[in-house]
């Protein structure tokens, strides 16, 4: 358990060295993480049309999950941006796409979707997915989170350096024992070197409770990483 974590939490902090850990850890599968975001024809109205779209929406994502490409979603409860997320286990982007090109609300342009590689602790939906195989309607509990994206901050650190590499250990600490003790669901890095690094999954009371868990780690106290906090209701049995 304790060289998955390690493994885990390493991920989050993208340096070349904690790429070339991951990149030989079995306990870590890609998973494709999706943005679902207000597209050009969002509208906050609820007319018969958004009613319509929304319906649509909900079927596909049932769809998507019944064929067991759709591992989580859940919508964003901040009325920003960023409207909802999507978890599949495909066999690429382009698969994962192809699925959600079929959801009438991106097919309307009501929402948008960006997507990319995300890799996290193997099991990801796997209970629901089981439970779907005998039962195509089974019963969840959407529980509200606090999905937390983590950016460079202002004050990134070479990891090659003593500084960077003390940090480092620092930080995997701290996600360390936020796994062992379930306050962190799950955390993972994306693919590639761009400004969103990784998430972490926050069980939590409140923001000010979410908030303040992730101000702890050194990584976020040096500046090295900047954190985007949103709630975010899914069910909690997609969690390993």
């Amino acid at each position: 358990m304790m060289k998955s974590l390690l493994a885990i939490s390493t991920f989050v902090l993208l340096t070349p060295l904690a790429v070339a850990t991951i990149s030989q850890n079995p306990d870590l599968e890609t998973y494709q993480f999706g943005f679902l975001k207000r597209g050009p024809n969002w509208t906050a109205e609820n007319t018969p049309e958004v009613k319509k779209i929304q319906e649509g929406h909900m079927a596909n994502i049932n769809q998507m999950a019944k064929a067991g490409k759709l591992l989580a979603a859940g919508p964003i409860a901040d009325d920003g941006e960023i409207r909802g997320i999507f978890i599949f286990k495909a066999a690429s982007l382009e698969e994962a796409r192809s699925l959600a090109a079929e959801d009438p609300a991106i097919k309307s342009g009501r929402l948008t979707l960006e997507i990319q590689n995300w890799s996290g602790p193997k099991g990801i939906g796997a209970k629901i997915k089981e439970e779907m195989k005998t039962n195509p309607n089974p019963k969840f509990t959407m529980t509200k989170y606090y999905l937390v994206l983590l950016k460079r901050g202002p004050k990134t650190v070479d990891v090659s350096t003593p500084a960077g590499h003390k940090l480092l250990m620092e930080h995997l600490s701290y996600v360390k024992k936020m796994m062992a003790a379930r306050t962190f669901l799950t955390a993972g890095s994306f693919e590639g070197r761009g400004n969103l690094q990784g998430i972490f999954v926050i069980a939590a009371i409140s923001s000010e409770e979410a908030k303040s868990i992730v101000d702890a780690d050194p990584a976020i106290k040096s500046e090295d990483l900047t954190a985007e906090i949103h709630p975010w209701y899914v069910a909690s049995e997609v969690w390993p």
